[in-house]
């Protein structure tokens, strides 16, 4: 019995905390089913109960939205409400929160039916139009013209237009980027001779929007002076803020006025405003693109000696007016004294200093910046590349070039642009590489660039130069084939290659037949360019014919005649000068006389009577009358 005892009160000791932790297991388990079954019968009621309109209720918005306005207009069923001053003012404000068209309706249809503004008190009918007027602005659709109309019927009440109103108008306009507008109503306004804007905010709006109006300066003539007398206006009521002296800045380097800018930095210093970099690197700008660099670098150093704001961007401004006025010493002296202040020199700081090297054909010191860049850890790009490779063209450098393409590809991971392939083109065909020329082109072409009217023309005057008659002729139906329309300079280039493959009969063709067909209308030089072809290859009788064909399109001018008939005189082709200058009198074109008499005078030493006789009738027929004693004896009775 105690053994059994023992062994039931152990059983119970090990087995009673587990049936413990079990009962509350299922006890937890049993009230979660039940919660999970309770849950979904009551989203299954909520589905299927109709909702009381007694318990559920719309937001105001969405009923305002919804409300059929048709049921508002009991004016247009009892039109004598729209007299009513009080009820119009009412309506038309509750309609401007969400039914601009709707308010803009009603007042027109009340001040047709009787309501006049003048009936309202001041403070009233200002508030009314500044709900009416600011509402109009804020519509996603806004019309000028219907702010003008409000003003005009503001004005004409004879409460006018207040500052507070006018103000609020170019302040909602400058923030919805109504800018034009803006300064139209301000131009309405100035219409009345007794508006006056004394608000300091109105002048800052509306300096700011003709600053933003990039198209001011074509619109208006006096621009400018409208600028100028915004920021007159605006110190007028009181001091100019940072933003302010900063926009009219802007306004003043845009129009070029580099003295403007001066004027405005000292002005700042006066009022003790702050002046920050960028102000005065739009000084700077507006100096060097002015050619006042002398008078950008006095203000540099006039700045470092104050505040010391020069950045990177002041350094290189400066340096490019020094580069662009072939001064180069003052340039890397500055670029020297960059370095000496701590900047660290960009990209753009290496592409001035190369290019400025580059153009005053200081080669060896170009690469010298070239190979401090690369020191510099200086990132390469597609500029940098481009002007180094313009460098070694221009030194005739062209394996260098050829190099320099190679490693923009493969080194720097940098694709070549059009201008690129221009340049190597055009040293490649000057240099009679015409293979390589192509081979750049086919390139091009592999990177999705259209060679433009340039390309074309540099590998045509390549095969002009080699006498690649074939190849010249089919890059110019690829010219025409992919839609580069062809120049003056194209039609020279071919010219000139039909000339040297002695193919002047084409050369004729093309000036006379596939200019037209191109809608190309030929300049006077291809013609006098053709002519003294045809007299270099002595073909007198075609040049003859070209330059009859010459008054087709217009009378070749007296210089025009002159070159030709020098040109025939030096290779002895007196006869041709006689057709020509019988030509051009008769059809009323102008030679001087001494031109003339340039051909008479060898014809009379080698005793061409005939050529004299018909130069001396030409000469009468424009009007000349030379002593011509001297030639009596060739002449006969014609003397």
């Amino acid at each position: 019995m105690d053994i059994s005892s023992s062994i039931t009160s152990s059983f119970w000791e090990l087995v009673g905390p587990v049936s413990l932790e079990l009962v509350c297991g299922l006890i937890f388990f049993a009230s979660w089913f039940v919660g999970i079954i309770g849950g979904r019968k009551q989203r299954i009621n909520v589905k299927n109960e109709k909702p009381s309109t007694e318990t559920v209720q719309k937001p105001a918005r969405q009923i305002r939205s919804k409300m059929n306005w048709s049921q508002e207009r009991v004016w247009e069923e009892d039109p004598s409400v729209l007299s009513d001053a009080p009820w119009v003012v009412h309506k038309v404000t509750k309609l401007c929160n969400h039914q601009v068209n709707e308010a803009l309706r009603l007042y027109r249809a009340a001040r047709e039916n009787g309501f006049k503004l003048q009936d309202l008190p001041a403070t009233e009918c200002h508030n009314f139009f500044m709900a009416l007027v600011t509402a109009t602005i804020r519509e996603q659709n806004y019309k000028v013209k219907d702010t003008l109309e409000l003003l005009s019927d503001l004005r004409k009440s004879g409460h006018g237009v207040n500052n507070s109103l006018f103000v609020s108008i170019v302040k909602l306009c400058t923030s919805r980027q109504l800018y034009n507008e803006a300064v139209n109503i301000f131009d309405f306004m100035c219409e009345d001779s007794t508006f006056l804007l004394t608000d300091k905010a109105g002048w800052s709006c509306l300096l700011f929007c003709s600053l933003e109006i990039k198209t001011l300066s074509v619109q208006e003539i006096n621009a400018y002076d409208k600028c100028q007398m915004f920021f007159t206006n605006l110190k007028a009521c009181g001091s100019p803020s940072a933003k302010d002296f900063s926009n009219m800045m802007k306004i003043t380097s845009l129009y070029g006025d580099w003295r403007g800018c001066l004027s405005l930095m000292n002005e700042m210093r006066k009022a003790d405003v702050a002046i920050d970099s960028m102000q005065y690197n739009t000084s700077f700008a507006a100096c060097v693109a002015a050619g006042q660099v002398d008078e950008a670098r006095a203000l540099l150093d006039a700045a470092e000696s104050v505040d010391c704001v020069a950045d990177v961007i002041t350094y290189n401004t400066i340096m490019k007016g020094y580069a662009k006025s072939g001064r180069i010493s003052e340039c890397f002296d500055l670029f020297n004294r960059m370095r000496e202040k701590g900047l660290s020199s960009s990209q753009v700081t290496y592409g001035i200093l190369l290019d400025c090297c580059i153009n005053e054909n200081q080669l060896d010191r170009a690469m010298q910046v070239f190979d401090e860049m690369i020191l510099a850890g200086c990132q390469m790009n597609i500029v940098l590349c481009t002007t180094v490779i313009k460098g070694f063209t221009r030194a005739g450098k062209l394996e260098q070039a050829m190099n320099m393409y190679t490693s923009m590809k493969t080194k720097y991971g940098i694709t070549p642009d059009i201008i690129t392939f221009s340049i190597l083109i055009k040293a490649n065909c000057d240099s009679s590489c015409l293979e390589k020329a192509l081979s750049l082109l086919e390139d091009m072409v592999i990177l999705g660039l259209k060679p433009d009217e340039v390309v074309f023309n540099n590998l045509m005057a390549g095969c002009a130069r080699n006498g690649n008659l074939e190849l010249g002729k089919q890059l110019y139906e690829d010219m025409v084939k992919s839609g580069v329309r062809p120049s003056c300079a194209t039609y020279s280039i071919l010219i000139r290659l039909f000339h040297h493959c002695k193919v002047l009969d084409e050369a004729v063709k093309l000036l006379t037949e596939e200019t037209k067909r191109q809608g190309f209308h030929p300049e006077p030089r291809l013609f006098l360019q053709l002519i003294q072809s045809c007299i270099r290859e002595r073909q007198g009788n075609r040049a003859v014919q070209v330059y009859k064909t010459f008054f087709d399109y217009t009378t070749p001018c007296a210089s025009t005649s002159s070159d030709i008939i020098s040109k025939c005189v030096k290779l002895n082709m007196l006869e041709t000068c006689t057709e020509i200058i019988a030509i051009a009198a008769e059809k009323g074109a102008r030679i001087d006389a001494r031109d003339i008499l340039s051909v008479i005078e060898p014809a009379a030493k080698k005793s061409k009577s005939q050529v004299v006789r018909g130069c001396v009738a030409s000469m009468k027929a424009m009007g000349h009358n030379p002593d011509l004693q001297k030639y009596a004896d060739l002449l006969g009775d014609d003397a």
